[in-house]
């Protein structure tokens, strides 16, 4: 089953990269933090679409009814 992989992460390398290629299953890398210039082609290269610098606002949904 095929899957976007959310990752909150500083740096997203070439290994990691590497590791989440392998899995065969990640068609989509959504991250808080940078993904490095290698990792970019390897994913572009693996056709994983990806996303850098995303707010960590946009995953989190707090109603302000459940905020004491």
């Amino acid at each position: 089953m095929s899957y976007i992989e959310i990752k909150t992460r500083k740096y997203i390398d070439a290994a990691l990269a590497q590791q989440i290629i392998h899995k065969q299953t990640v068609i989509g890398l959504l991250t808080t933090g940078k993904i490095t210039t290698p990792a970019k082609k390897m994913f572009d290269q693996a056709g994983i679409a990806w996303a850098e610098n995303i707010s960590e606002k946009h995953f989190m949904n707090v109603d302000e009814s459940e905020v004491t």
